[in-house]
């Protein structure tokens, strides 16, 4: 409150002053102006008098005579009191002085303004202190031919008589006044509140306070102005608070993300980054920086640099965001390291890690060698057991039906392989995509089984099944029965003849069922257990492809577990022969 009546205080103040002033000024311009009337009339009424006192000289022939000293008696004639009549000779000596007794004695007043400048002027005037009497004068001297006739009266324009004459003009102003004064109070009251209250607003914005809605600007221009800064308040005050939320939303998503970001300003220096940033930067220079200051200047990064120098401070680009990148492979570790620079000079930096791209493009290069490789043999042989039926059209008919065989055979191989592909393809691209479904994995071994007792009689096999009915998984049911089948196949094609296959449940993970798929037959030398699961590898290249398999098997059943987030695993079983560990869910 102390600080709102100061304000009010000064403001009103403030337009007092002003007031005052004009006043002050008025009274001036008044006085001023009534000395130039009293001066005017004065200057009138001396004039008429020098002209009385020259006719007096000349009725009574002074000048002849030279008894100037009958002029005392013009006094009779003019009740002016304080009057003082000077009658000068044209040499500048006096004649006659009303105010001195010895005037013969007195000094040439020849050079006194007033009477030099009624030589040229109708009459001369001045204000002064007279040397003689000692008295402050206004003279009024006028030029006759044959001599100078001053008449002089004490000078009291003073600004008490002033003001005694000019009562009701002072009483108008002070009225004039009175009122400005309070119309003046009440201005400045209600200035100063819609005043206080911007103010008061304005330390509460900045002790962070925020509004306070309980405060009501009044109806004037200044409160108008007050509610338009409290609405663009709010309205900061909202996109602030949005941009601190998109700002957080940045910051969590930087942090989240698997690529390092980093933003750089237009000089070059660090403004932002996620730590993957710092991770990569410190995997590709082998460094331990906590920042990611000195990136631009790391030899590593020349390419970024000179990519910077030519296009930073460039009035014109021929792209609107002009960008480059590097690949680079850090200890079996690939990155790719993309620089985007932005219209004001500014750019970021994205690190992205495509290890596991790189590596899945030498897989699948790898795959399609080994695909060509795989099919060139049945394809190979196909055409050979046609070309000899074509050209040998006389051979017998168990002869020809041999090489049919041959024929069926590697077409039948080709098919799998096909197949087998396929479902590495559908696994690898559209993994996302196979429908779940809940069902009993005992139903689903004893399916398999029996889709198999064919192959298995011929090897003389058994399959012992210590799957309790409605142990139930969720999953595709299909890709499951693939899991089964080509482990079983597999135990039939490597694992010799008259070998039990057992499978069974196992304790493991909560939330998964795991499963062991065992046979006692010759096994799985150990050095080649850590890569069966890799496509196409094979422990005995020639004794698999006459055993006729594709060599992707295993691989499927694999990455069939994965895609289950199950796990997989083979060791040699403690009877002999290899043992499969596996889970999925349930």
């Amino acid at each position: 409150m102390t600080q709102q009546i100061s304000f009010r205080r000064r403001l009103f103040l403030y337009y007092f002053g002003i007031f005052l002033l004009f006043t002050v000024l008025i009274l001036a311009f008044q006085y001023h102006r009534e000395k130039e009337i009293r001066i005017a009339a004065l200057d009138g009424r001396l004039n008429d008098m020098t002209q009385l006192v020259d006719n007096y000289m000349r009725v009574n022939s002074l000048s002849e005579t030279g008894n100037y000293g009958l002029i005392d008696s013009i006094f009779n004639l003019i009740p002016v009191p304080d009057l003082r009549i000077t009658v000068i000779a044209i040499d500048g000596s006096i004649l006659y002085d009303s105010s001195m007794d010895n005037w013969s004695e007195m000094e040439s007043h020849l050079s006194r303004p007033e009477v030099g400048k009624s030589l040229y002027s109708p009459y001369g005037t001045a204000v002064r202190h007279s040397e003689s009497t000692g008295k402050d004068y206004y003279y009024l001297s006028r030029y006759y031919n044959t001599h100078y006739v001053r008449l002089a009266e004490e000078y009291n324009i003073n600004i008490t008589g002033f003001l005694k004459r000019e009562k009701v003009f002072l009483l108008f102003m002070a009225v004039v006044f009175a009122g400005i004064w309070a119309l003046l109070a009440a201005v400045t009251r209600r200035m100063g509140k819609s005043i206080t209250m911007l103010r008061d607003f304005a330390a509460r914005m900045r002790r962070g306070e925020g509004n306070d809605p309980s405060i009501i600007f009044p109806k004037n221009e200044v409160g108008e102005t007050g509610k338009e800064i409290v609405r663009i308040y709010n309205n900061l005050a909202r996109n602030t608070t949005e941009l601190k939320l998109h700002k957080e939303k940045l910051f969590r998503h930087l942090h989240v993300l698997n690529e390092g970001v980093a933003f750089f300003s237009a000089d070059r220096t660090e403004e932002l980054s996620n730590s993957h940033f710092i991770v990569f930067f410190n995997a590709l220079t082998g460094e331990h920086s906590l920042t990611a200051e000195g990136f631009i200047d790391h030899p590593l990064f020349d390419g970024i640099k000179s990519f910077l120098d030519a296009n930073q401070n460039k009035p014109v680009r021929k792209q609107e965001n002009p960008s480059t990148e590097l690949r680079m492979e850090k200890g079996g570790r690939h990155f790719a390291v993309r620089c985007i620079l932005f219209n004001d000079d500014s750019f970021e930096i994205v690190i992205t890690d495509i290890t596991q791209t790189e590596q899945s493009k030498a897989m699948r290069q790898q795959m399609t060698s080994n695909i060509a490789h795989e099919l060139k043999t049945p394809i190979a042989s196909v055409r050979g057991y046609l070309e000899t039926l074509l050209v040998n059209k006389e051979l017998d008919e168990e002869k020809r039906n041999h090489f049919l065989d041959k024929a069926l055979a590697q077409s039948t191989r080709l098919t799998d392989l096909i197949n087998d592909i396929v479902t590495l393809n559908k696994l690898d691209e559209t993994g996302n995509q196979f429908p779940y479904e809940e069902f009993d994995v005992a139903v689903v071994v004893k399916e398999v089984r029996d889709n198999l007792m064919t192959d298995l009689n011929r090897k003389q096999m058994k399959v012992e099944i210590a799957v309790e009915p409605g142990t139930m998984v969720n999953g595709n049911r299909s890709l499951i029965v693939s899991v089964f089948q080509n482990l079983l196949e597999n135990a039939i094609t490597y694992a010799g003849e008259n070998v039990t296959v057992t499978v069974r449940t196992i304790p493991g993970e909560p939330g998964f069922r795991t499963f062991s798929f065992a046979d006692n037959g010759i096994g799985i030398p150990e050095e080649h257990q850590a890569r069966i699961f890799e496509r196409f590898y094979r422990i005995d290249d020639g004794r698999s492809r006459k055993s006729g398999g594709t060599g992707l098997g295993l691989a499927i059943v694999k990455n069939a577990i994965l895609l289950h987030k199950g796990e997989i695993s083979v060791r040699t079983h403690p009877g002999g022969g290899a043992e499969f560990i596996f889970s999925l869910p349930e």
